[in-house]
């Protein structure tokens, strides 16, 4: 597979901000780097409709993601976003027990695993967000068959939106601890990623997450072009 590079610009910009982004990216953006990656970016909710009109016009090669997913199925779950509400919308990526939701929303490992089943039941791979605090927990209750279809993100909640990314040797043993647990997965890492560290992280894992990096298009097209 080629190497997963997934954007999230969380609860940044407005749906004018974001559709000058996507303008400016999809403008100046190398279609052959493109090509030689699996980049997908996760804007807001509010703005995917309009983001999924834009990729298409242009033709290039990115995915639309989402930066999380209801635990329920569609239903009487107010202010839930269900898959059925994103049907149409060609969504390839959930990211899914970020740390943050878990950290300021209170999520479980147990909550995280219903949105696996939702993501999967859905058509979407579920990016499944782990740090060594609760990697066992959370993988063991998922099924073996369900985590197979994950990508699953090393994600060190020490490392998030600070700078202080995570050793490369630390990355490498546990994406092999991962790799026990849950079989030949995909497993990438997040966590203060940008142009001058990326390639270190993609010698030991098949993709990043960028957070503060992508929220500049410029910046996120130089991540993009110094992969080698």
């Amino acid at each position: 597979m080629n190497k997963l590079i997934l954007a999230n610009f969380k609860s940044n910009k407005s749906v004018v901000n974001t559709n000058l982004w996507f303008e400016k990216f999809l403008k100046n953006v190398d279609t052959s780097v493109l090509n030689k990656l699996d980049v997908s970016v996760a804007p807001s909710f509010v703005a995917l409709t309009m983001v999924k009109k834009l990729v298409d016009e242009s033709g290039k090669n990115v995915t639309l993601s989402i930066q999380d997913i209801s635990s329920f199925p569609a239903g009487s779950y107010t202010g839930a976003i269900s898959g059925q509400n994103l049907s149409g919308l060609k969504i390839k990526y959930a990211i899914v027990g970020h740390s943050e939701r878990r950290k300021y929303f209170g999520e479980t490992s147990h909550d995280v695993a219903l949105k696996v089943g939702q993501s999967l039941q859905n058509g979407t791979t579920p990016v499944l967000c782990v740090d060594t605090e609760y990697l066992d927990e959370q993988l063991g209750l998922i099924d073996r068959e369900e985590l197979e279809k994950c990508v699953v993100a090393y994600e060190p909640i020490s490392a998030i939106g600070n700078g202080k990314n995570a050793d490369v040797g630390t990355v490498r043993e546990v994406k092999e601890k991962i790799k026990r647990i849950a079989g030949n997965v995909p497993v990438i890492y997040g966590g203060s990623v940008d142009e001058f560290n990326i390639n270190e992280y993609l010698m030991v894992s098949d993709g990043v997450l960028v957070g503060t990096a992508c929220l500049d298009a410029d910046q996120f097209i130089r991540v993009l072009e110094v992969v080698s």
